[in-house]
């Protein structure tokens, strides 16, 4: 198979007018193309974003995936089958949501556990990897294996495969996607799970241009993610290329007994509560109180993929 032939795979996989029709014409693309799959652990923050239209949700509860009963196809998940939908920066959350000046926005942090990392798909990092030697959503190659896959391979060979990955991520992040139902995304996710036991998939965002998304299947979210940190802000003013402006009106002291959200007295702009750290983190994040880089230093404490 050589990129002519990529071309026309994309082309009738694009033209097909079923879930089943695109997954049977994408299939020979798979022979061609590695699946990126990290396990991931403890790290940075990832975030959920809802909009609020009256009050400020009390419960981490009204900020997790929905029930099966009211879950909506989506771009990677099927009617009725709920999907944690994460963004790795809180300004892609924002910009997912599409949050306009003025709007309050309830936006809730989680982590993974210590206890049980998670196994997730990555999808349009090959050609980042070319190109500027690192992924972008880990900010790193881990021991460089990407790199060196690629480079030991004929240049068309190498090519072909960041073509590829390249289609796959234009797939998933499509702009004009809900207008067939999501159905080529929909499907190519369900191609990927059916590949590599992986619990859900990383993709580019859709409207923040180099920000990633990801989406993780219900269970395996409830196993791996626990909820750190709730802030209330408000969006600012709209900016150029891509600028989101927000103002913190409140931030999350911690959780309660029934889960409810105890909020931090007064309103400090550059604090952010984190709550359920371990003891190692607590005591990283409480040096130099007057060092903003010390919550940085604690986040990425274990950041890169297992």
């Amino acid at each position: 198979m050589n990129l002519d032939d990529c071309e026309k795979i994309f082309q009738q996989a694009l033209s097909s007018e079923s879930e089943s029709a695109f997954c049977h014409a994408a299939g020979p693309l798979f022979k061609e193309y590695e699946i990126l799959s990290l396990e991931f652990g403890r790290g940075s923050i990832f975030w959920r974003a809802r909009l609020i239209e009256s009050e400020i949700y009390a419960n981490i509860s009204d900020l997790d995936y929905p029930p099966p009963k009211i879950a909506k196809q989506g771009r990677l998940n099927d009617l009725g089958i709920p999907c944690f939908y994460i963004a790795a920066r809180k300004e892609t959350a924002l910009a997912e949501v599409g949050a306009t000046a003025g709007q309050l926005v309830q936006l809730a942090g989680f982590r993974v556990t210590h206890e049980s990392p998670i196994r997730l798909a990555v999808i349009g990092e090959y050609s980042n990897v070319q190109k500027n030697g690192y992924m972008h959503f880990v900010g790193r190659d881990p021991d460089m294996a990407i790199a060196k896959s690629l480079n030991a391979m004929p240049r068309q060979e190498a090519l072909k495969k960041i073509y590829i990955d390249k289609f796959f991520a234009s797939v998933l992040a499509d702009p004009n996607a809900s207008e067939n139902g999501y159905m080529f995304s929909r499907a190519l996710a369900q191609s990927i799970y059916s590949r590599v036991g992986a619990d859900g998939i990383v993709f580019p965002s859709v409207k923040d241009r180099g920000g990633f998304n990801v989406a993780v299947q219900a269970a395996p979210s409830d196993r791996s993610f626990h909820n750190v940190s709730c802030l209330v802000v408000r969006v600012g003013k709209p900016r150029q290329f891509g600028l989101v402006e927000f103002e913190i009106i409140r931030s999350a002291e911690r959780l309660d007994d029934e889960w409810n959200f105890i909020w931090l007295q007064g309103v400090d702009p550059n604090v952010i509560g984190i709550y359920n750290m371990s003891k190692e983190e607590f005591d990283v994040a409480s040096r130099n109180p007057g060092d903003r880089n010390n919550l940085l230093h604690m986040l990425h404490s274990h950041a890169s993929p297992l």
